[in-house]
């Protein structure tokens, strides 16, 4: 499903990026993005376009965090949000059709959203 293509993960925990990572292995995922921040995010706006699917972690669904997910979805890149937060794990407002992780994140669970996510694309 993601062989070859490039991911961008929106992730502030270096060990949970990378445990994303590990999962996206098991796609075959060719690249790997980590943007560990919303501002790393935007300033990678020019490569959205090469990006098959984003991972993002929102922490309370804030402002930022909202453009960051709607902008992505403008430029056609499929979305998977992780949280920590159970009242965000409930589904973001505007983006109810988009998985929401609960952290510690399942790797079942994450990989069903995966699938998910990439088969509303087609």
């Amino acid at each position: 499903m993601l062989t070859g293509q490039t991911v961008l993960v929106v992730e502030e925990e270096l060990l949970i990026a990378l445990d994303i990572q590990r999962v996206l292995e098991s796609f075959n995922v060719g690249e790997t993005t980590l943007a560990h921040s919303v501002g790393e995010a935007l300033a990678l706006q020019d490569h959205w376009s090469s990006c098959a699917l984003a991972i993002i972690d929102l922490k309370r669904a804030a402002p930022d965090e909202l453009a960051l997910c709607q902008a992505l979805r403008n430029a056609g890149v499929p979305l998977v949000f992780t949280t920590a937060d159970y009242i965000t794990a409930r589904g973001v407002p505007g983006m109810h059709d988009v998985a929401v992780v609960l952290k510690p994140v399942p790797e079942q669970k994450l990989t069903s959203a995966i699938a998910g996510a990439l088969a509303r694309r087609t």
